[in-house]
């Protein structure tokens, strides 16, 4: 006969792996096919492998909490461009600088449309 706690503590750390994976594991999601995003120790990089070039790109870190993201425009990236920027020339709205010492990030948001229009994003889990 099996304890009479054995079934629900079953039940919960089933409930709990459920949820894990629900949540994702932090591995990079969206258009990985056509941005290649990479982070280094101080600057994010990002590859254009679409075949086209790229028009108002948008790369964002998003902080942890309600506070506004910090992000930073590429006018242009060509076809098989590598771009590294930088994480101080993301800024906020109000044109503070990231610093990894003040803002907990957890994402990294890249954003672009193609030259016919198509709405390109990848989104990637920051390492600290």
């Amino acid at each position: 006969m099996p304890h009479r706690f054995i079934r629900p503590r079953l039940l919960a750390v089933a409930a709990i792996a459920g949820f894990a994976l629900a949540c994702g594991g932090g591995g990079a999601s969206g258009d990985l096919d056509k941005i290649e995003v990479t982070q280094t120790q101080f600057e994010i990089v990002v590859n254009n492998i679409s075949g086209k070039a790229l028009m108002d790109v948008l790369a964002e870190i998003k902080p942890a909490g309600p506070s506004s993201h910090y992000t930073t425009r590429i006018a242009r990236l060509e076809n098989g461009e590598k771009r590294g920027i930088a994480h101080t020339s993301f800024h906020d709205r109000d044109h503070v600088p990231f610093s990894a010492r003040t803002a907990k990030a957890t994402l990294i948001i890249v954003s672009a449309k193609d030259i016919d229009g198509n709405a390109i994003r990848v989104e990637l889990p920051f390492k600290k």
